[in-house]
């Protein structure tokens, strides 16, 4: 196995295996830490164990598309937020995550109530819905409340908008929890007319990786991860100035590039990323405008 050293001990027998398990294998969804990621886990983490007070510290965590917020919640969901039933068969969900689409109040609730699979009507009042949303929470110990997509809450009128952050802010205020806001950059200029909301909700904002020596650590981390039987050296200053250049330093181009490298590495026979293999996806650019599938 001193041939595939170049691989972290836990795949190396991935590498083994054959051509068509190996290219499901690069296909599945992985997390790779890095030091912002794992950062912006224990501030919400921090922002979860607070201690209660009339004005609980709530957060935005911004970034552009595909640039790995989801995965961010995703691991700290994972580690801090599993739902457990009690031995009273009370459901106990510590994190409560779902996404708005508008500035809408019952629609709010309704997401609320369908993360709880509750039974509901859409004809029922907000302030039915609220009750039944308030009293669930309280009842399974939710004690954060992450909003998806909350860059959304521009859409509409600014009545509505001002409705569903007041809406935010006496969930906030009567349950003694934290909410936290994910989505674009958009999102700050939800709360950007409310200096309350402003001071209330911390910023956090995932940036754009530079080609610099964390990014090359990040390849190094990506190419231990990758079951191909030669090393590719993709933090190499040719190879990895050439990847981010693609990839636009957006972690989640830059995963999806790696991928369909890697999977050509091992159709062509190299088993091994090598910088005219990154050329000829030059053109994978799947957050920039339309995606597009290369036919030729």
């Amino acid at each position: 196995m001193d041939e595939l050293k170049h691989i972290d001990k836990k795949y190396r027998q991935v590498a083994l295996l054959p051509d068509k398990e190996r290219i499901a294998f690069i296909k599945q969804k992985r997390w790779v830490g890095y030091p912002v990621a794992l950062n912006a886990i224990q501030e919400l983490k921090a922002l979860m164990e607070q201690p209660t007070q009339q004005r609980m510290r709530s957060a935005l965590l911004i970034g552009d598309s595909n640039n790995g917020k989801s995965s961010i919640i995703e691991k700290f969901c994972e580690a801090h937020g599993q739902p457990v039933v009690d031995e009273d068969e009370i459901l106990n969900k510590p994190v409560l995550v779902t996404e708005v689409s508008a500035p809408k109040v019952k629609d709010i609730y309704i997401s609320i109530l369908e993360e709880f699979w509750a039974p509901f009507k859409t004809t029922q009042t907000e302030s039915q819905l609220r009750a039944q949303s308030f009293e669930l929470m309280r009842v399974c110990g939710v004690r954060m409340l992450i909003l998806d997509e909350f860059h959304t809450l521009l859409a509409g009128t600014a009545q509505k908008r001002t409705n569903a952050l007041a809406e935010l802010k006496m969930i906030s205020n009567k349950l003694k929890i934290p909410i936290v806001g994910v989505g674009t950059k958009d999102a700050l200029s939800v709360i950007r007319d409310d200096p309350q909301l402003q001071s209330r909700f911390w910023v956090m904002e995932l940036p754009l990786w530079k080609p610099n020596t964390d990014f090359a650590r990040l390849l190094s981390s990506f190419e231990k991860a990758l079951p191909l039987k030669h090393k590719s050296n993709l933090a190499s200053k040719e190879i990895g100035e050439r990847i981010h250049t693609i990839s636009g330093g957006n972690l989640g181009n830059l995963h999806e590039l790696l991928k369909i490298c890697a999977i050509e590495a091992i159709h062509n026979g190299k088993d091994k990323i090598d910088l005219d293999i990154v050329e000829s996806f030059s053109w994978f650019t799947p957050t920039r405008g339309q995606r597009a599938i290369k036919l030729t």
